[in-house]
C-alpha cells in the first residue's frame, strides 16, 4: 500500500508516545466496537427468538383457557380473560380469538379491530403455532396463531412489539459503551506508562546524540537494562568512546601536521636563515601552545654556539647559556649523543629557572632536541613549559621531527649561502672577463684600425707610385695587387667594427644596430627589418646595457646567418618605462632547444649560453624558442633606471 508524501509526512509527524498510544486507542476502541456489534446482533437475535418462544407461549396460554368458555359461548369470560392476558404482558400489544370461520369473537383492540388483520396469518390444524413479524407504527409486531382444540374451537393469535428487546440490547450498549470507556482510560493510561517507559531512554538517548553532534563525545548515554535499547546504549556509549579516541588522536595528528606546516611555510619563506629560523620558532611555539623556546646553532666548524633564536624570556637567560656553551647543562646531552631530553625538574645551575614569563610564573620543565642533518648536529632546538606534564612523548618525537627539518632548513642555507657567494664571485670573474674581452676588443679594433690600416694604406700608395714608373705589363700586376690590398683594407675596417663599432660608443644604439644591419643585409643577402620604439629622444641608454643588447643581437644576426637557412628576419628594439625589451625573429629551419641545450659538445651552444650569461650580467632575462621548421625567436629584457 503506497501512500502520498503528504500523507506519510502527516503520519510520520507525530512523537513515539502520541503514536503507541493512538495505537493502543485504536485497538482498544476497534475491538470494543467490534464486540458492541457482535454483542448487539447475537443478543438481538437472542431475544428475539426468546419474544416469539414467549408469544407462542401466550397464545398457547390463551387457546387453552379459551377452549372451554368458547364451548359454552361465555363471551364475558373471553373478554375478561383477553384483559387479563395484555395487562399481564407489557409486550403484548393485542390479542383476540377466532372461531373456525375466522370470525373474531372477542379482541384487545379499544378503536375497532383492524381490517385484514385475521387475514394475516394463518395457522394449520396440525401446526402447534405459526408466527408471522407484520409491520406499524411501533416498528416489528411478531403475530402468533395458534389453534384452538385442534382448530375445532377457533384460533387465539397475539401480537408482540419488540420494545423490550431494544430496551435491553440499548441497556447492554450503554453498559459496554461504557466499559469501553473505561478499558479505553486504562488502555490510555497503560500505553502512557508502557510509552514512558519505551521513550524515556530514547529521548535520552537523543539528548546525548545532539550533545555528540555539538562535539561534546564525553557524554554517556546511561544504561537502560538489558533489552533492545540497552543494547543499543551500551553500543552508543562504546561508538562514543571509540569516537573520542580517534578524534584525541586525530587532534594530535592535526597538530602535529600544523606545527610541521607552520615550520615547513617558515622554512620555504625567502628570507635570511636568522629570521626563517626565528619564524620557524614561533610558529612552533603557537601549534605547541608553550611560552618559552630557542634555537642555537653551532658554527661550520661545530666548535661555537651561536644564540640564533629566543622567544619568550629575557634575552639576557640565553646570553648566558651562550657564554658557558651550554656546559654543565643537560642539554649538552642532544649535542654530544644525538638524542633529545625532556629535562624535569630543572637542576640548580640551569639558567631559566631565573626567568618568569609575564604573569610572573616559572619555568618547570624543558625539551631539548638536536637539529639534524645527514648525521651531524648542526645545533638544537628547545621549548619549555610551566607545566611539568606538557611534554608528552607524541609532543618529543614531533620536536624531533622539527629537529630534523630545521637541520635540512640550516643546511640547505648554508649550502644557498656557499652557492650565491660562488654565484657572486663567478658573475664578478664573468664580468671581468667581459670587460676585459670589450677592452680587447678594443684595443685589437683600434690597432686593426690605426696601425694594420695605415700600413696596409702605406702600402696602396706605394703601389700606386710604382706603378706610375713601370712598363704596362707590370703596371697591370701592380695594379691587380693594390686592389687586393683595397679589398683586404676594406676587410680590416669591417671586422674592425665588428669588434668594436665606434659608432656605439658615439651615436648610441639605435645608429649601430642601423649601420651593422646595413652591412649585414650587403654582406649575406637577407630581408632584414628593424623597428626602433622608444629611442626618439636624446636620451641614451647605460653604456653597458647598449653593449648587451647590441652582442646578444650580433651574436642572433651571426647564428641565423650561419645556421638557420632563413630568408627574412625581423629585429624589434623597445624602450619601455624602466625596461628594454628586444626581440630577433627569423623564418628558418628552426631546431630543439632542449637537445641543443643538453647535448654534451659545448662548442654548439657557446653562443647562447654567452648571450644568457650577458644578459643576467646586468640584471635582465633572456629566452630562447624554437620549433623545428618553424623558425627562432630571441627575447632578452633588460630593466633600467
Amino acid at each position: 500500500m503506497k501512500f502520498s508524501p503528504r500523507l506519510r509526512a502527516w503520519l510520520l509527524r507525530p512523537g513515539v508516545r502520541i503514536k503507541m498510544m493512538g495505537i493502543v486507542l485504536a485497538l482498544v476502541l476497534l475491538l470494543g466496537l467490534s464486540i458492541m456489534g457482535e454483542v448487539r446482533v447475537n443478543m438481538t437475535t437472542a431475544l428475539t427468538a426468546r419474544l416469539e418462544e414467549r408469544g407462542v407461549s401466550i397464545a398457547r396460554d390463551l387457546a387453552a383457557h379459551s377452549t372451554d368458555l368458547i364451548l359454552v359461548n361465555n363471551t364475558y369470560a373471553l373478554h375478561e380473560l383477553i384483559k387479563d392476558t395484555i395487562q399481564n404482558n407489557s409486550d403484548l400489544r393485542y390479542a383476540f380469538i377466532l372461531d373456525q370461520n375466522d370470525r373474531v369473537l372477542v379482541h384487545s383492540f379499544e378503536q375497532g379491530f383492524p381490517r385484514g388483520l385475521n387475514e394475516k396469518n394463518r395457522v394449520a390444524p396440525s401446526e402447534r403455532a405459526h408466527t408471522v413479524i407484520l409491520a406499524s407504527d411501533e416498528g416489528p409486531i411478531h403475530d402468533v396463531a395458534v389453534p384452538i382444540f385442534d382448530g375445532r374451537a377457533g384460533i387465539a393469535r397475539v401480537g408482540l412489539t419488540e420494545q423490550s428487546v431494544h430496551s435491553a440490547v440499548d441497556e447492554l450498549t450503554r453498559t459496554m459503551v461504557l466499559t469501553t470507556f473505561a478499558v479505553s482510560l486504562l488502555g490510555i493510561g497503560a500505553a502512557y506508562l508502557l510509552t514512558l517507559i519505551l521513550t524515556r531512554p530514547i529521548l535520552t538517548l537523543v539528548q546525548v546524540t545532539q550533545a555528540v553532534a555539538r562535539g561534546d563525545l564525553t557524554r554517556q548515554a546511561p544504561p537502560w537494562g538489558d533489552d533492545e535499547i540497552g543494547q543499543l546504549s551500551t553500543a552508543f556509549n562504546r561508538m562514543t568512546a571509540e569516537l573520542d579516541q580517534t578524534q584525541r588522536a586525530m587532534f594530535q595528528r592535526n597538530r602535529e601536521l600544523a606545527a610541521l606546516n607552520a615550520v615547513a611555510n617558515a622554512v620555504n619563506a625567502p628570507a635570511p636563515l636568522a629570521e626563517t629560523l626565528d619564524g620557524s620558532l614561533r610558529a612552533l611555539l603557537q601549534s605547541l601552545d608553550v611560552p618559552v623556546g630557542w634555537v642555537f646553532l653551532l658554527d661550520r666548524e661545530g666548535g661555537r654556539v651561536q644564540l640564533t633564536s629566543w622567544v619568550g624570556l629575557p634575552i639576557e637567560i640565553g646570553e648566558r647559556e651562550v657564554e658557558i656553551g651550554l656546559h654543565g647543562c643537560p642539554c649538552t646531552v642532544a649535542l654530544r649523543n644525538k638524542q633529545s631530553i625532556v629535562v624535569t625538574p630543572l637542576p640548580e645551575r640551569c639558567p631559566l629557572r631565573e626567568g618568569r614569563l609575564d604573569g610572573g610564573q616559572g619555568v618547570t620543565a624543558h625539551v631539548t632536541v638536536p637539529i639534524l642533518s645527514h648525521d651531524r648536529v648542526l645545533g638544537v632546538v628547545g621549548v619549555a613549559s610551566t607545566n611539568a606534564q606538557v611534554f608528552s612523548a607524541d609532543e618529543v618525537k614531533l620536536l624531533e621531527a622539527v629537529g630534523q627539518q630545521l637541520g635540512v632548513a640550516v643546511e640547505n642555507a648554508r649550502l644557498w649561502d656557499d652557492l650565491r657567494d660562488k654565484e657572486r664571485v663567478r658573475g664578478q670573474l664573468l664580468e671581468k672577463i667581459i670587460r676585459a674581452q670589450e677592452e680587447e676588443r678594443k684595443r685589437i679594433a683600434r690597432e686593426l684600425h690605426d696601425d694594420t690600416g695605415q700600413a696596409i694604406t702605406s702600402l696602396m700608395v706605394g703601389l700606386r707610385a710604382a706603378s706610375d714608373v713601370c712598363d704596362l705589363p707590370v703596371r697591370e700586376r701592380l695594379t691587380t695587387v693594390r686592389e687586393i690590398a683595397a679589398q683586404t683594407l676594406e676587410s680590416v675596417k669591417r671586422l674592425a667594427r665588428e669588434l668594436r663599432p665606434a659608432v656605439l660608443d658615439d651615436l648610441g644604439l639605435a645608429a649601430a644596430l642601423e649601420r651593422y644591419i646595413a652591412n649585414y643585409r650587403a654582406n649575406f643577402n637577407l630581408n632584414v627589418d628593424l623597428q626602433m620604439t622608444g629611442f626618439h629622444n636624446s636620451q641614451r641608454l647605460p653604456a653597458q646595457v647598449e653593449l648587451t643588447l647590441y652582442r646578444v643581437i650580433q651574436e642572433a644576426l651571426t647564428n641565423i646567418a650561419k645556421h638557420a637557412h632563413a630568408r627574412n628576419v625581423s629585429i624589434v628594439v623597445e624602450r619601455k618605462r624602466g625596461t628594454v625589451i628586444a626581440v630577433v625573429e627569423d623564418d628558418g629551419q628552426g631546431f630543439d632547444v632542449r637537445a641543443l641545450l643538453d647535448s654534451p659538445h659545448d662548442e654548439t651552444k657557446l653562443g647562447l649560453h654567452g648571450m644568457r650569461e650577458r644578459a643576467e650580467l646586468v640584471g635582465g632575462r633572456w629566452q630562447l624558442e624554437s620549433t623545428v621548421g618553424s623558425g627562432t625567436s630571441v627575447f632578452v629584457e633588460i630593466p633600467i633606471a
